[in-house]
C-alpha cells in the first residue's frame, strides 16, 4: 500500500460543495492510521476543514489553492504564494469579458467570483447555486472549453499577466498564477516532507486532458475514480489487504 495518498477533495472525497458523508469519516480515519493523507484541492484551507468536518481534524495535510497554500496537518505553513494585485486585476478583467460573452442571467451577481487570496475561483452560475442545477449545467466541461476557445486572446493575454485559467469543479474555471498548478505543487509538497514519489498515489476525479487534476500526471503514481463512491471502495479494498 503506497505510504502517501493525496486527494482532489470535490467529487474525490466529498460530494461537490458538500460535507464528507458520515460513513466515510471512519474509512479516513482508517486509512490516516496506516498512511499520510495529503488533500489538494482548489478550495481554500478552511473550506477545505469545512467540508471534511471537525472529526478528520488534524488528521490530512492541506495543499488549498491549487497547492499554492501548504499546510501540514499540525498548522505548520510551509509556504503561501498569493496574487499580487496586478494579477488579480488580470484576472477579473477577464472574467468581466467572460461575462459578456456568456449573457447568462444570473441570480446573484455577487456569487460569481472568489478572490481566495492565491487563486480567482470564477463560478459560471454562481459558486451558491442549486447543486443540483450545477451538476447539469456543464458535466463534460464543454461549455467552460468553447469558453475558453472563444476567448483564446484574452487567455493568452492572461498567460502575459503571468496567469493561468484551469476547468475546476462543475461550474468554476480558477485562475492561478501561471505554472503553479496542482503539477507544480505536488512534488514541491513531497521534496519539503522528504517523501519519495515512487511511495505516493493521487486520486482524483478529473485525471483527463483539461481536468484540474491533469497536471500530476507522469509526476506520481496516479489512481482515476468516476466520484468520490468509488473513491471510499478503492480504499476500503486496499485496507482489507
Amino acid at each position: 500500500m503506497p505510504k502517501h495518498f493525496f486527494f482532489d477533495l470535490d467529487n474525490t472525497l466529498t460530494p461537490s460543495k458538500a460535507l464528507i458523508e458520515a460513513a466515510h469519516v471512519p474509512v479516513l480515519k482508517k486509512l490516516g492510521e496506516r498512511a499520510d493523507i495529503t488533500v489538494v484541492s482548489g478550495h481554500g484551507e478552511n473550506d477545505i476543514r469545512k467540508h471534511l468536518t471537525l472529526a478528520l481534524e488534524g488528521l490530512y495535510h492541506i495543499l488549498g489553492q491549487n497547492g499554492n497554500v501548504a499546510q501540514t496537518k499540525d498548522g505548520r505553513v510551509l509556504w503561501k504564494r498569493p496574487l499580487s494585485q496586478a494579477q488579480k486585476d488580470a484576472a477579473r478583467t477577464f472574467i468581466e469579458k467572460a461575462q459578456k460573452h456568456l449573457n447568462y442571467t444570473i441570480r446573484d451577481e455577487n456569487d460569481i467570483v472568489e478572490d481566495r487570496g492565491s487563486q480567482i475561483a470564477f463560478s459560471l452560475i454562481g459558486h451558491h447555486e442549486n447543486q443540483v442545477k450545477k451538476d447539469a449545467f456543464d458535466p463534460d466541461q464543454a461549455k467552460r472549453r468553447k469558453l475558453l476557445s472563444d476567448l483564446v486572446q484574452e487567455v493568452e493575454t492572461l498567460k502575459a499577466a503571468n496567469m493561468e485559467i484551469r476547468i475546476a469543479g462543475t461550474t468554476n474555471l480558477d485562475l492561478i498564477e501561471l505554472g503553479k498548478n496542482k503539477g507544480y505543487n505536488v512534488p514541491a509538497f513531497i521534496e519539503a516532507m522528504d517523501w519519495k514519489k515512487e511511495d505516493c498515489i493521487y486520486i482524483g476525479d478529473a485525471l483527463f486532458p483539461g481536468g484540474n487534476d491533469e497536471t500530476v500526471i507522469g509526476i506520481l503514481p496516479v489512481k482515476a475514480v468516476k466520484n468520490y463512491k468509488e473513491t471510499y471502495l478503492y480504499l476500503e479494498h486496499l485496507l482489507r489487504s
